[in-house]
């Protein structure tokens, strides 16, 4: 049944993944299809992320107040409406609504999936099953990025294939409908979690061991602005195609899920959290300095290998939610995700738009990946610093 579960649940991630990565791999068309700035198509990207961002905060609650299974159900359906929305709309307006839907709609999926990972598979396996899971980000991701591209080339329009991924959330959502169940065990009305909702949270959040995680966590999402403007930069700053700079992110991706796979066993195998973090994001310090001077005009696969190498190392985020788990109490751990991922989300969002601001205001993408940087540099110190080793970790209501 667990199988089951994560297959399903895996295809919802996946879809979802390619969903929110559609308005950055669209940026080149969408530019000239509306006639915006960039700091507009930031903009566009952000009614996403941002109430993405903020709908993780209650996002936890909701894991206890309807249980993952209700929560995943009913919000699926909203983001499938806001997803019709996004393929028949022509303005800016519209699309920037849509967005906002499936922002919220999105939103509540992987607090409740991860809820569901931990209850259905045992301690020895957590981190690998999450990884696995995680992996449909760079899936979905690589979908959308390598799609659009040869969906223009082949069909003429991007919307082929994204009413295509609709088709496949709507089969999925049925499926969702019919295989999930909140727990192996059943729960019954005495063993929810009851109480102040906002009391929990102020509890949660006195955990002083989580603010090194949260520190980590918020300033990699600010460092992965970059990843949101990849085609953009690839075709402007390093002088590829639309097409190139779709490859090159696309293998991105696949390193990406790759990395989320690997990293989870690797940790696993290692009985160690902190180790792979701080390696992981300090080779990917090394790498995006590397980015930053190269030059334009380089053959493909240099670009390629640097930055398929950036987003393997930058899947180390995939081991922040087994740490959260290991910090705090289960019944706890939910919201200290949710409130870390909402963290994130909020500020990289409203980032989004500064950073394609900044690239109108100075004529080149040099300056915000110089701040990128910098924020890199800044995290890998702090976490060699203060974070700990959370692994093994048995935490008692």
């Amino acid at each position: 049944m667990a199988l089951t579960i994560f297959f399903t649940i895996f295809i919802t991630y996946f879809v979802e993944n390619f969903l929110r990565t559609t308005a950055s791999a669209l940026t080149p068309v969408l530019i000239q299809e509306l006639g915006i700035t960039r700091g507009a198509m930031g903009f566009l990207i952000t009614g996403y992320f941002l109430i993405y961002g903020i709908m993780q905060f209650p996002a936890g609650a909701l894991t206890d107040i309807l249980g993952p299974r209700k929560s995943i159900i009913w919000f699926t359906a909203f983001t499938i409406f806001g997803g019709a929305l996004f393929w028949v709309s022509y303005k800016y307006e519209l699309l920037f609504a849509a967005q906002f839907i499936m922002g919220v709609g999105t939103s509540v999926f992987y607090v409740n999936a991860i809820t569901l990972v931990t209850r259905w598979f045992p301690s020895n396996r957590k981190a690998t099953a999450v990884g696995i899971l995680s992996a449909c980000s760079g899936l979905g991701a690589f979908t959308s990025y390598l799609g659009f591209p040869l969906s223009i080339v082949i069909w003429g329009n991007w919307r082929i294939l994204y009413l295509g991924m609709l088709g496949v959330l709507s089969i999925n959502w049925l499926m969702n409908y019919v295989f999930i169940k909140d727990s192996p065990l059943e729960v019954t009305p005495k063993s929810k979690p009851r109480g102040n909702i906002i009391v929990a949270y102020i509890q949660t959040l006195k955990d002083k061991r989580l603010y090194p995680l949260f520190f980590g966590y918020i300033m990699m999402g600010l460092n992965f602005v970059l990843f949101q403007w990849a085609n953009q930069y690839l075709i402007e700053a390093k002088q590829l195609t639309y097409v190139q700079a779709g490859l090159v992110t696309s293998l991105g991706t696949v390193a990406g899920f790759i990395g989320c796979i690997a990293l989870g066993v690797l940790s696993d195998k290692l009985k160690r959290r902190r180790l792979p973090v701080i390696a992981f994001i300090g080779v990917y310090t090394v790498l995006l300095g590397c980015l930053v001077v190269l030059p334009g005009g380089l053959p493909v696969f240099v670009y390629a290998g640097i930055w398929g190498s950036m987003s393997l190392c930058g899947s180390t985020w995939v081991l922040f939610p087994s740490m959260v788990g290991e910090v705090v109490s289960s019944g706890k751990a939910s919201m200290g995700f949710g409130t870390m991922n909402g963290l994130m989300m909020i500020i990289s969002s409203l980032s989004t738009p500064i950073y394609g601001s900044l690239v109108d205001a100075t004529g080149s993408f040099f300056v915000p990946t110089m701040i990128s940087l910098g924020v890199s540099v800044f995290d890998f110190i702090i976490l060699f610093l203060f974070l700990r080793e959370t692994y093994g970790n048995t935490i008692l209501e």
